[in-house]
């Protein structure tokens, strides 16, 4: 099911997300916390860390303008953005979140320890800067998968959102060969996999990629981020950010497009422009969705 189908069926929750957001306080920064780690797959897949928390304020784009994404499959949709600010603080919303992950023995710039990987722990991102692309639709499916549209007249012509996000840290380094401070980072690429098959999770997508440099470097990327449809209203209720829901962006989603010409007026009737993006178990959905956010693991 598409974007309407999930969000409209999560609605009735927005009442509880409203008092659970409020739980959620930003977070305050801390101290990179270093930890030596064993790397062995032996036995299987091994976690090296995770990013929670965050949330973002994504805009979506098409090369027409005004439009960003609607009930019909079109090329080139862009959804770029960066960590969301308090309104008021103009601070990172929840610090910033937290990120944690490993860098090998023998790495040139990061100091290692002895014997072992470097465990980093207790990142906060200052950037988490994401641009990825595809040719997308919010019209509703039956099938599960993301933009596999049977309602949208030009589903032929979808391709999967994919692109990258890159971090930058608050938590610094002291390079090995410059000696110079410099800020932990990590950049992945990623593939939007489709919305989550949990019918208590009704605006989540499942991601895949993988760590292309930096923290986490070569590991596999996995889990769920939420995205809600949002209004710049100056209201609180969005994690103080100024934006809050806004399901009238997503209105036409669900509606049967593929009676658009005995109907015209359910064709190009939902436009997406912004919304507000998480994960992790300090960062509900507005509508009330729990999400486990981004994993980094190694080994099959």
């Amino acid at each position: 099911m598409k974007l309407k189908g999930k969000v409209l069926a999560g609605a009735s929750a927005l009442g509880m997300a409203g008092g659970l957001i409020g739980v959620a306080a930003p977070a305050a920064n801390a101290a990179v916390v270093l930890t030596p780690v064993i790397i062995d797959t032996t036995a299987g897949p091994q976690n090296l860390g995770e990013c929670v928390n965050t949330v973002q304020l994504v805009k979506l784009t098409t090369p027409t303008k005004g439009v960003g994404l609607g009930d019909q499959t079109l090329d080139n949709v862009k959804a770029a953005g960066n960590v969301a600010k308090d309104q008021t603080s103009h601070l990172a919303v929840n610090g910033g979140g937290q990120c944690s992950g490993v860098t090998p023995h023998g790495d040139k710039h990061i100091p290692f320890p002895g014997t072992g990987s470097q465990g980093e722990s207790n990142l906060t991102a200052k950037s988490a800067a994401v641009s990825i692309t595809g040719n997308a639709s919010c019209a509703q499916d039956a099938g599960g998968l993301a933009f596999d549209i049977e309602n949208d007249a030009t589903k032929d012509n979808s391709y999967p959102l994919h692109g990258k996000i890159t971090w930058t840290f608050n938590e610094t380094y002291n390079d090995l060969i410059t000696a110079l401070p410099k800020p932990y980072k990590m950049q992945a690429a990623l593939q939007v996999l489709g919305f989550s098959t949990n019918p208590l999770t009704p605006d989540v997508i499942d991601v895949g990629g993988i760590v292309l440099s930096g923290v986490n470097a070569g590991a596999m990327v996995s889990g769920g981020v939420w995205f809600d449809p949002v209004a710049k209203t100056g209201g609180a209720t969005g994690y103080n950010t100024g934006y809050e829901v806004d399901l009238s962006a997503a209105v036409g989603c669900q509606d049967d497009t593929d009676l658009g010409p005995t109907n015209p007026l359910q064709l190009n009737d939902a436009n997406i422009a912004t919304v507000l993006s998480g994960g992790g178990p300090a960062t509900l959905s507005l509508l009330g969705s729990a999400t486990p956010g981004l994993q980094f693991d190694v080994g099959n």
